[in-house]
């Protein structure tokens, strides 16, 4: 890692231009990863690395700081598993429905991507939940909103 991908990476609230928008897919992707992973240490990036160089095309510095975030993420999930995966869903979908703007950063091509099937069958089946939930999530964001109730 370079220094100045270590410094964005450090420092990233100050430094980066949108960091909240690339913080809110770091923890995207690592929700969806983690149940793949036995540590975070022993996932498998070249996914993701593929997946980074897609959404950051000529930016490899916040290609770098957003690998690194989900890192940090994926960390943080598997030590404090399970409640972690619950308490990652409420925070995704608080921020969704706070900006639904953020509904657009919820990609299903690149979220499916990370869907294994050599992994134990209770793994695989919460990769499946999270996929349905983030596709709902993405879903619900970009319906607009009906009003039930009728003036007279």
């Amino acid at each position: 890692m370079s220094v100045r991908t270590w410094l964005l990476t450090a420092f990233r609230e100050l430094f980066l231009y949108h960091y909240k928008s690339l913080e809110f897919r770091a923890e995207l992707f690592a929700l969806i990863i983690a149940p793949s992973c036995k540590s975070a240490r022993e996932c498998n990036f070249q996914v993701l690395k593929e997946v980074a160089a897609e959404i950051y095309k000529n930016d490899r510095h916040r290609q770098g700081v957003f690998l690194n975030i989900v890192r940090e993420y994926i960390a943080i999930i598997l030590r404090n598993a399970p409640a972690s995966y619950n308490e990652a869903i409420k925070d995704i979908s608080r921020k969704v429905k706070a900006n639904k703007s953020l509904a657009v950063k919820i990609n299903m091509n690149h979220i499916n991507r990370f869907l294994r099937d050599d992994i134990p069958e209770d793994r695989r089946i919460l990769q499946l939940r999270i996929s349905e939930f983030l596709e709902d999530q993405s879903k619900e964001a970009s319906c607009p909103i009906v009003s039930t109730s009728q003036s007279i």
